[in-house]
């Protein structure tokens, strides 16, 4: 049986179609330009000749948006179904008030779970997100703003520092503003990480998003770089044999 997996994220849709064993056969990523209801109608044939039985949603886009999106799905006339958080999963519970932990959140920890390990699940998108997790019961967690968002608001908030320009590649001391600014976020954030493996030493480290390979360089402790976080967990919300 194939099944597609629908993750509408802030600026981008991405999908699988799995196969009746849950290899991914085919996938896909759009940039949906916040008209994500319109790309799926141009997505419908698409998705059409994929012949899923079965699509499985996880949205960040809101009530509003959501509903324009099933009007879209329901044309294919496949059952399809929308995660909602659940802190009482059969894969992962969490003490976490459910109705303000966010479903991209939720999924990726739920994408990174092993009830065998104590795990730090950390999403480096957006929001760079930091999660613990106790063979499969969700402690808590931080959220932090990205590195990207840290800059814009800095240059946003000074009048004297108006440098966009610069990378984030080191956490040493910078000689200029330009390597101040940039080295001082980094190295915030990978304070951070290092001061939350310290107070928990025994908590695998698993990094996922965008960012995750510039944090990683600057790390102190082992870690694990994994992909597709969000639409495992996808995957696991519906499928509770993983």
């Amino acid at each position: 049986m194939a099944n597609l997996w629908l993750d509408l994220g802030n600026t981008r849709l991405k999908y699988w179609l799995t196969d009746d064993i849950g290899q991914v056969v085919t996938s896909d990523a759009k940039q949906h330009l916040q008209a994500p209801a319109e790309l799926l109608i141009g997505l419908t044939d698409r998705f059409k000749n994929l012949a899923p039985e079965f699509i499985g949603v996880s949205s960040v886009l809101g009530e509003e948006v959501n509903a324009q999106v099933a009007q879209s799905l329901a044309t294919l006339d496949i059952a399809f179904e929308f995660v909602h958080v659940d802190a009482y999963h059969p894969l992962l519970t969490s003490d976490y008030d459910a109705g303000q932990l966010g479903v991209d959140r939720w999924l990726q920890i739920l994408g990174a779970v092993d009830r065998k390990k104590r795990q730090c699940v950390i999403g480096c998108g957006t929001a760079l997100t930091i999660d613990l997790v106790d063979h499969a019961h969700h402690l808590g967690g931080y959220i932090f703003p990205s590195i990207y968002l840290q800059r814009e608001a800095l240059f946003s908030g000074t009048k004297q520092i108006s440098i966009s320009e610069g990378t984030f590649n080191s956490i040493s001391e910078g000689v200029n503003t330009s390597d101040a600014v940039h080295r001082g976020i980094l190295l915030s954030i990978v304070g951070a990480i290092n001061e939350i493996a310290r107070r928990h030493p025994n908590f695998e480290i698993t990094l996922t998003g965008g960012d995750a390979s510039i944090l990683a360089q600057h790390l102190s402790q082992p870690i694990h770089i994994k992909d597709d976080l969000m639409l495992t967990g996808l995957v696991r919300y519906f499928d509770t044999s993983s």
